[in-house]
Protein backbone atom coordinates (compact mmCIF):
# COMPACT_ATOMS: atom_id res chain seq x y z
CA UNK A 1 0.00 0.00 0.00
CA UNK A 2 1.27 3.19 -0.97
CA UNK A 3 -0.13 6.40 1.33
CA UNK A 4 -0.09 8.88 4.11
CA UNK A 5 -2.34 9.36 7.31
CA UNK A 6 -4.55 11.78 8.59
CA UNK A 7 -4.45 14.09 5.82
CA UNK A 8 -4.85 17.64 4.50
CA UNK A 9 -3.13 17.28 1.20
CA UNK A 10 -2.91 19.09 -2.08
CA UNK A 11 -1.50 17.22 -5.03
CA UNK A 12 -7.04 3.28 -5.07
CA UNK A 13 -24.17 -3.17 -17.02
CA UNK A 14 -25.36 0.09 -18.13
CA UNK A 15 -27.97 1.51 -20.71
CA UNK A 16 -29.83 4.51 -21.92
CA UNK A 17 -33.27 5.27 -21.34
CA UNK A 18 -35.26 7.82 -22.66
CA UNK A 19 -37.60 8.86 -20.39
CA UNK A 20 -39.44 11.87 -17.86
CA UNK A 21 -38.65 11.41 -14.30
CA UNK A 22 -37.30 13.17 -11.19
CA UNK A 23 -33.83 13.45 -13.16
CA UNK A 24 -33.17 15.00 -15.92
CA UNK A 25 -32.01 13.44 -19.56
CA UNK A 26 -30.91 16.19 -22.17
CA UNK A 27 -32.04 13.97 -24.90
CA UNK A 28 -29.41 12.23 -27.60
CA UNK A 29 -26.76 14.82 -29.31
CA UNK A 30 -25.93 14.47 -32.51
CA UNK A 31 -23.60 11.51 -31.86
CA UNK A 32 -26.23 9.57 -29.92
CA UNK A 33 -24.88 9.76 -26.50
CA UNK A 34 -26.51 10.59 -23.89
CA UNK A 35 -26.06 13.43 -21.20
CA UNK A 36 -27.33 13.33 -17.77
CA UNK A 37 -28.51 16.20 -15.12
CA UNK A 38 -28.85 14.73 -11.96
CA UNK A 39 -31.72 17.15 -9.95
CA UNK A 40 -31.27 17.04 -6.02
CA UNK A 41 -34.70 16.48 -3.99
CA UNK A 42 -33.65 19.96 -2.06
CA UNK A 43 -35.35 18.36 1.35
CA UNK A 44 -32.32 16.55 2.72
CA UNK A 45 -33.71 12.82 1.70
CA UNK A 46 -31.87 10.88 -0.23
CA UNK A 47 -30.57 11.67 -3.46
CA UNK A 48 -28.95 8.34 -3.76
CA UNK A 49 -31.43 6.30 -6.42
CA UNK A 50 -31.61 9.58 -8.35
CA UNK A 51 -27.88 9.56 -8.92
CA UNK A 52 -27.97 5.62 -9.55
CA UNK A 53 -30.26 6.52 -12.08
CA UNK A 54 -28.39 8.25 -14.00
CA UNK A 55 -25.48 6.52 -14.04
CA UNK A 56 -27.63 3.48 -15.36
CA UNK A 57 -28.85 5.36 -18.44
CA UNK A 58 -26.27 7.55 -19.37
CA UNK A 59 -22.67 5.37 -17.72
CA UNK A 60 -21.86 4.03 -20.92
CA UNK A 61 -20.74 6.75 -24.16
CA UNK A 62 -22.51 10.21 -21.81
CA UNK A 63 -21.98 12.48 -19.61
CA UNK A 64 -23.51 13.23 -16.28
CA UNK A 65 -23.72 15.98 -14.15
CA UNK A 66 -23.80 16.95 -11.11
CA UNK A 67 -25.22 20.32 -10.84
CA UNK A 68 -23.31 23.70 -9.02
CA UNK A 69 -24.74 25.17 -6.06
CA UNK A 70 -26.43 21.80 -5.45
CA UNK A 71 -26.03 19.56 -2.52
CA UNK A 72 -26.81 16.13 -3.10
CA UNK A 73 -27.66 14.13 -0.03
CA UNK A 74 -26.22 10.87 -0.03
CA UNK A 75 -27.84 8.25 2.48
CA UNK A 76 -27.03 4.68 0.41
CA UNK A 77 -23.61 3.52 -0.94
CA UNK A 78 -23.21 4.35 -4.36
CA UNK A 79 -21.70 1.73 -6.74
CA UNK A 80 -21.39 2.34 -10.02
CA UNK A 81 -19.77 0.26 -11.82
CA UNK A 82 -19.34 -1.24 -15.48
CA UNK A 83 -18.94 2.37 -16.55
CA UNK A 84 -17.54 3.17 -20.26
CA UNK A 85 -16.20 6.25 -21.91
CA UNK A 86 -18.03 8.62 -20.01
CA UNK A 87 -17.44 11.83 -18.78
CA UNK A 88 -18.64 13.04 -14.97
CA UNK A 89 -18.32 16.81 -14.00
CA UNK A 90 -18.83 16.92 -10.22
CA UNK A 91 -19.73 20.78 -9.71
CA UNK A 92 -22.08 20.53 -6.76
CA UNK A 93 -21.15 19.16 -3.67
CA UNK A 94 -21.84 15.38 -2.12
CA UNK A 95 -22.92 14.97 1.70
CA UNK A 96 -23.07 11.21 3.06
CA UNK A 97 -25.11 10.96 5.84
CA UNK A 98 -23.86 10.39 9.47
CA UNK A 99 -26.11 7.61 10.05
CA UNK A 100 -22.87 5.16 11.78
CA UNK A 101 -25.29 2.18 12.04
CA UNK A 102 -26.46 2.22 7.88
CA UNK A 103 -22.79 2.28 6.90
CA UNK A 104 -20.89 -0.39 8.73
CA UNK A 105 -23.65 -2.67 7.96
CA UNK A 106 -23.99 -1.51 3.88
CA UNK A 107 -20.16 0.06 2.90
CA UNK A 108 -18.87 -1.60 0.04
CA UNK A 109 -16.92 -4.03 1.33
CA UNK A 110 -13.23 -4.63 0.80
CA UNK A 111 -10.98 -7.44 2.22
CA UNK A 112 -7.64 -5.79 2.65
CA UNK A 113 -7.90 -3.77 6.42
CA UNK A 114 -11.65 -4.86 6.47
CA UNK A 115 -12.47 -1.52 4.25
CA UNK A 116 -15.81 0.27 3.80
CA UNK A 117 -16.31 2.26 0.47
CA UNK A 118 -19.69 4.33 0.43
CA UNK A 119 -18.88 5.52 -3.16
CA UNK A 120 -17.27 3.60 -5.99
CA UNK A 121 -16.41 3.84 -10.12
CA UNK A 122 -15.32 1.14 -12.01
CA UNK A 123 -15.13 0.93 -15.78
CA UNK A 124 -12.97 1.94 -18.15
CA UNK A 125 -11.85 5.24 -19.84
CA UNK A 126 -13.71 7.16 -17.18
CA UNK A 127 -13.37 10.47 -16.17
CA UNK A 128 -14.11 12.69 -13.19
CA UNK A 129 -13.61 16.19 -13.15
CA UNK A 130 -14.91 18.73 -10.37
CA UNK A 131 -13.69 21.54 -12.32
CA UNK A 132 -11.97 23.11 -9.11
CA UNK A 133 -15.79 23.38 -7.74
CA UNK A 134 -17.15 19.92 -6.84
CA UNK A 135 -16.54 18.66 -3.19
CA UNK A 136 -16.88 15.14 -1.36
CA UNK A 137 -17.82 15.29 2.41
CA UNK A 138 -17.66 12.56 4.35
CA UNK A 139 -18.83 14.10 7.70
CA UNK A 140 -16.10 12.37 8.76
CA UNK A 141 -16.39 13.89 12.78
CA UNK A 142 -18.78 11.37 13.76
CA UNK A 143 -16.62 9.00 13.11
CA UNK A 144 -13.72 10.49 14.35
CA UNK A 145 -15.70 10.55 18.13
CA UNK A 146 -16.76 6.89 17.64
CA UNK A 147 -13.12 5.42 16.75
CA UNK A 148 -11.19 7.60 19.15
CA UNK A 149 -8.04 7.17 16.91
CA UNK A 150 -8.79 3.32 16.06
CA UNK A 151 -7.62 3.68 12.96
CA UNK A 152 -9.02 0.14 11.98
CA UNK A 153 -12.68 0.53 13.50
CA UNK A 154 -14.65 -1.79 11.10
CA UNK A 155 -17.59 0.41 9.14
CA UNK A 156 -15.52 3.81 8.39
CA UNK A 157 -16.60 4.72 5.02
CA UNK A 158 -14.04 5.90 2.47
CA UNK A 159 -15.85 8.86 0.20
CA UNK A 160 -14.67 8.15 -2.98
CA UNK A 161 -12.48 4.92 -4.48
CA UNK A 162 -11.80 3.90 -8.23
CA UNK A 163 -12.14 0.15 -7.74
CA UNK A 164 -11.38 -2.38 -10.83
CA UNK A 165 -11.10 0.98 -13.36
CA UNK A 166 -8.91 1.21 -15.88
CA UNK A 167 -7.53 4.12 -17.91
CA UNK A 168 -9.34 6.62 -15.73
CA UNK A 169 -8.87 10.21 -14.57
CA UNK A 170 -9.92 11.82 -11.57
CA UNK A 171 -9.10 15.36 -11.40
CA UNK A 172 -9.92 19.36 -9.81
CA UNK A 173 -11.84 17.50 -6.74
CA UNK A 174 -12.02 18.45 -2.98
CA UNK A 175 -12.40 15.44 -0.40
CA UNK A 176 -13.15 16.12 2.73
CA UNK A 177 -13.72 14.92 6.55
CA UNK A 178 -13.51 11.34 5.33
CA UNK A 179 -14.64 8.55 7.46
CA UNK A 180 -11.58 7.15 7.45
CA UNK A 181 -9.30 7.17 3.99
CA UNK A 182 -10.22 9.59 1.45
CA UNK A 183 -9.29 8.19 -2.22
CA UNK A 184 -8.44 4.29 -2.41
CA UNK A 185 -7.12 3.00 -5.93
CA UNK A 186 -8.21 -0.79 -5.93
CA UNK A 187 -7.37 -3.44 -8.37
CA UNK A 188 -6.95 -0.49 -11.59
CA UNK A 189 -4.91 0.06 -14.10
CA UNK A 190 -3.40 3.42 -15.66
CA UNK A 191 -5.07 5.89 -13.08
CA UNK A 192 -4.27 9.84 -13.14
CA UNK A 193 -5.54 11.60 -10.60
CA UNK A 194 -4.59 15.21 -10.47
CA UNK A 195 -5.29 18.70 -8.16
CA UNK A 196 -7.16 17.01 -6.01
CA UNK A 197 -7.49 18.85 -2.36
CA UNK A 198 -8.19 16.67 0.41
CA UNK A 199 -8.40 17.75 4.14
CA UNK A 200 -9.55 16.05 7.59
CA UNK A 201 -9.33 17.65 10.90
CA UNK A 202 -11.08 16.96 13.93
CA UNK A 203 -12.75 19.74 16.13
CA UNK A 204 -13.00 17.74 19.21
CA UNK A 205 -9.90 18.10 20.97
CA UNK A 206 -10.99 16.63 24.66
CA UNK A 207 -12.09 13.48 23.34
CA UNK A 208 -10.10 13.21 20.25
CA UNK A 209 -7.06 15.15 20.73
CA UNK A 210 -6.11 15.39 16.77
CA UNK A 211 -5.75 11.96 16.41
CA UNK A 212 -7.74 11.18 13.12
CA UNK A 213 -6.51 7.41 12.94
CA UNK A 214 -6.03 6.99 9.37
CA UNK A 215 -7.44 9.44 7.34
CA UNK A 216 -4.85 8.87 4.98
CA UNK A 217 -4.87 10.76 1.83
CA UNK A 218 -4.22 8.50 -0.73
CA UNK A 219 -4.38 4.85 -1.03
CA UNK A 220 -3.48 1.87 -3.84
CA UNK A 221 -3.96 -1.89 -3.14
CA UNK A 222 -3.90 -4.69 -5.59
CA UNK A 223 -5.03 -8.13 -4.22
CA UNK A 224 -3.83 -10.38 -7.56
CA UNK A 225 -0.21 -9.36 -6.53
CA UNK A 226 -0.55 -7.25 -3.45
CA UNK A 227 1.24 -4.01 -3.46
CA UNK A 228 1.46 -1.42 -5.59
CA UNK A 229 3.33 -1.01 -8.91
CA UNK A 230 4.31 1.91 -11.64
CA UNK A 231 3.37 4.82 -9.34
CA UNK A 232 4.41 8.44 -10.13
CA UNK A 233 3.31 11.21 -7.73
CA UNK A 234 4.67 14.98 -8.52
CA UNK A 235 3.77 18.33 -6.97
CA UNK A 236 2.19 17.45 -4.01
CA UNK A 237 1.79 19.79 -0.65
CA UNK A 238 1.04 17.86 3.03
CA UNK A 239 0.02 19.80 6.57
CA UNK A 240 -0.42 17.35 9.39
CA UNK A 241 0.32 14.31 7.52
CA UNK A 242 2.72 11.35 8.37
CA UNK A 243 4.11 11.81 5.39
CA UNK A 244 4.88 10.20 2.06
CA UNK A 245 4.84 6.40 3.15
CA UNK A 246 5.46 2.68 1.56
CA UNK A 247 3.72 1.45 4.57
CA UNK A 248 1.63 -1.71 6.03
CA UNK A 249 3.89 -4.07 4.03
CA UNK A 250 3.84 -7.44 5.82
CA UNK A 251 0.82 -7.11 8.09
CA UNK A 252 -0.75 -10.17 6.53
CA UNK A 253 1.16 -13.59 7.25
CA UNK A 254 2.35 -15.87 4.40
CA UNK A 255 1.66 -12.81 2.10
CA UNK A 256 4.25 -11.59 -0.37
CA UNK A 257 3.77 -7.75 -0.59
CA UNK A 258 5.29 -5.99 -4.02
CA UNK A 259 6.03 -2.47 -3.91
CA UNK A 260 8.40 -1.12 -7.17
CA UNK A 261 8.74 1.50 -9.81
CA UNK A 262 7.99 4.05 -7.12
CA UNK A 263 8.62 7.65 -7.63
CA UNK A 264 7.33 10.72 -5.41
CA UNK A 265 8.51 14.35 -6.49
CA UNK A 266 8.58 17.73 -5.79
CA UNK A 267 6.67 16.90 -2.46
CA UNK A 268 6.47 19.42 0.30
CA UNK A 269 5.66 18.42 3.68
CA UNK A 270 4.57 20.56 6.70
CA UNK A 271 4.53 19.85 10.38
CA UNK A 272 4.28 16.32 9.43
CA UNK A 273 5.50 13.56 11.18
CA UNK A 274 7.96 11.72 8.77
CA UNK A 275 9.19 12.46 5.51
CA UNK A 276 9.40 9.77 2.63
CA UNK A 277 9.37 6.54 4.46
CA UNK A 278 9.39 2.53 4.26
CA UNK A 279 7.64 0.74 7.07
CA UNK A 280 7.37 -3.19 7.75
CA UNK A 281 4.99 -5.24 10.37
CA UNK A 282 7.67 -7.51 12.59
CA UNK A 283 8.03 -11.21 12.37
CA UNK A 284 5.30 -12.28 14.41
CA UNK A 285 1.46 -12.10 13.39
CA UNK A 286 -0.16 -10.76 16.87
CA UNK A 287 -3.99 -10.15 17.03
CA UNK A 288 -5.35 -9.55 13.72
CA UNK A 289 -5.48 -7.47 10.65
CA UNK A 290 -6.46 -4.50 10.04
CA UNK A 291 -5.26 -3.59 14.18
CA UNK A 292 -2.54 -6.39 14.79
CA UNK A 293 -0.86 -8.66 12.20
CA UNK A 294 2.71 -9.17 10.78
CA UNK A 295 4.88 -11.85 10.02
CA UNK A 296 4.21 -11.21 5.84
CA UNK A 297 7.33 -11.05 3.10
CA UNK A 298 7.55 -8.57 0.52
CA UNK A 299 9.86 -7.07 -1.96
CA UNK A 300 10.31 -3.34 -2.21
CA UNK A 301 12.98 -1.94 -5.41
CA UNK A 302 13.26 0.73 -7.79
CA UNK A 303 11.94 3.74 -5.57
CA UNK A 304 12.69 7.31 -5.78
CA UNK A 305 11.96 10.12 -3.48
CA UNK A 306 12.99 13.21 -4.68
CA UNK A 307 12.63 17.20 -4.03
CA UNK A 308 11.39 17.31 -0.79
CA UNK A 309 11.02 20.93 1.25
CA UNK A 310 10.24 19.37 4.52
CA UNK A 311 9.67 22.09 7.77
CA UNK A 312 8.86 21.39 11.38
CA UNK A 313 8.33 17.51 10.89
CA UNK A 314 7.95 15.79 13.94
CA UNK A 315 9.86 12.82 13.03
CA UNK A 316 12.77 11.77 10.94
CA UNK A 317 12.75 12.71 7.39
CA UNK A 318 14.41 9.73 5.77
CA UNK A 319 12.93 6.42 7.65
CA UNK A 320 12.58 2.72 7.18
CA UNK A 321 11.53 0.65 10.27
CA UNK A 322 10.78 -2.68 10.14
CA UNK A 323 8.87 -2.83 13.61
CA UNK A 324 5.18 -2.08 12.87
CA UNK A 325 3.16 -4.09 15.74
CA UNK A 326 -0.41 -4.53 17.31
CA UNK A 327 -0.65 -1.19 19.59
CA UNK A 328 -2.31 -3.50 22.50
CA UNK A 329 -0.92 -5.82 25.01
CA UNK A 330 1.36 -8.85 24.97
CA UNK A 331 3.65 -8.09 22.06
CA UNK A 332 6.82 -9.82 21.95
CA UNK A 333 9.96 -7.08 21.51
CA UNK A 334 10.49 -6.55 17.97
CA UNK A 335 14.19 -7.77 18.61
CA UNK A 336 12.75 -11.54 19.32
CA UNK A 337 10.58 -11.73 16.36
CA UNK A 338 12.67 -9.32 13.47
CA UNK A 339 10.51 -8.96 10.32
CA UNK A 340 11.79 -11.91 7.83
CA UNK A 341 12.28 -12.29 4.16
CA UNK A 342 12.24 -8.63 3.07
CA UNK A 343 14.32 -7.18 0.13
CA UNK A 344 15.17 -3.43 -0.10
CA UNK A 345 16.66 -2.31 -3.23
CA UNK A 346 17.80 0.52 -5.15
CA UNK A 347 15.78 3.26 -3.18
CA UNK A 348 17.25 7.01 -3.11
CA UNK A 349 16.82 9.97 -1.23
CA UNK A 350 17.65 12.63 -3.32
CA UNK A 351 17.18 16.54 -2.77
CA UNK A 352 15.97 17.07 1.19
CA UNK A 353 15.89 20.42 2.33
CA UNK A 354 14.32 22.43 5.29
CA UNK A 355 13.63 22.04 9.34
CA UNK A 356 12.91 19.28 11.72
CA UNK A 357 11.13 20.12 14.82
CA UNK A 358 12.88 20.47 18.53
CA UNK A 359 11.18 16.98 19.35
CA UNK A 360 12.85 15.14 16.76
CA UNK A 361 16.75 15.95 18.38
CA UNK A 362 19.22 15.41 15.46
CA UNK A 363 18.07 12.60 13.40
CA UNK A 364 17.21 13.48 10.10
CA UNK A 365 17.92 9.91 8.80
CA UNK A 366 16.95 6.52 10.58
CA UNK A 367 16.92 3.46 8.63
CA UNK A 368 16.75 -0.09 10.44
CA UNK A 369 16.64 -2.82 8.08
CA UNK A 370 15.67 -5.83 9.97
CA UNK A 371 18.71 -8.50 9.94
CA UNK A 372 16.51 -11.20 8.57
CA UNK A 373 15.87 -8.51 5.61
CA UNK A 374 17.99 -7.70 2.51
CA UNK A 375 18.79 -4.01 1.90
CA UNK A 376 21.21 -2.91 -0.70
CA UNK A 377 21.47 -0.15 -3.31
CA UNK A 378 20.75 2.66 -0.93
CA UNK A 379 21.13 6.23 -1.97
CA UNK A 380 21.38 9.10 -0.26
CA UNK A 381 22.13 12.64 -2.22
CA UNK A 382 21.91 16.07 -0.98
CA UNK A 383 20.04 15.50 2.46
CA UNK A 384 20.20 18.88 3.80
CA UNK A 385 17.58 18.69 6.39
CA UNK A 386 18.57 21.24 9.69
CA UNK A 387 17.68 20.89 13.02
CA UNK A 388 16.86 23.51 15.21
CA UNK A 389 19.74 22.57 17.87
CA UNK A 390 22.85 21.29 16.42
CA UNK A 391 24.48 19.01 13.53
CA UNK A 392 22.11 16.85 11.33
CA UNK A 393 22.88 13.05 12.42
CA UNK A 394 21.72 9.82 9.85
CA UNK A 395 21.79 6.75 11.35
CA UNK A 396 21.59 3.63 9.39
CA UNK A 397 21.21 -0.53 11.12
CA UNK A 398 22.02 -3.09 8.55
CA UNK A 399 22.03 -1.34 5.14
CA UNK A 400 24.61 -2.99 2.86
CA UNK A 401 26.99 -0.41 1.97
CA UNK A 402 26.76 1.81 5.01
CA UNK A 403 28.28 2.00 8.57
CA UNK A 404 25.99 2.93 11.45
CA UNK A 405 26.56 6.75 10.59
CA UNK A 406 25.38 5.99 7.16
CA UNK A 407 28.55 6.57 5.38
CA UNK A 408 29.66 4.52 2.83
CA UNK A 409 32.01 1.57 3.19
Amino acid sequence: MVGDSNSKMKPHGLEFLLFFSSWYCLGARADASPVCVIPAAGDGSDDSPAIIQAFQDCGKGGQITFSANTTYYVQTVLQLHNLSNVQIDFLGTILFSTDVRYWIQHGSYYHFQNISIAMEFSGEYITIDGHSQGVIDGQGQVWYDLALGVGGLFGRPIPFSLRNANHSIARNLEIKQSGKWNFVIIESHNITADNIFISSTSDDFQANPGNLGNTDGFDTLYSDDPGSTNIYVQNLTCVNTAGIAVSSLGQYQGQFDLVENITARDIKLVSSRNGAYIKTYNGISVYYPPQGGGNGTGRVQNVLFENFYIQNITAAPVLIQQCTHWGGYNVPPCADFPATGFTFQNVTWKNFTGNTNPSVGTTVASLACSPKSNCTGFTFTDIDVRPPNGTATLSCTNIHGYDEKCQPV
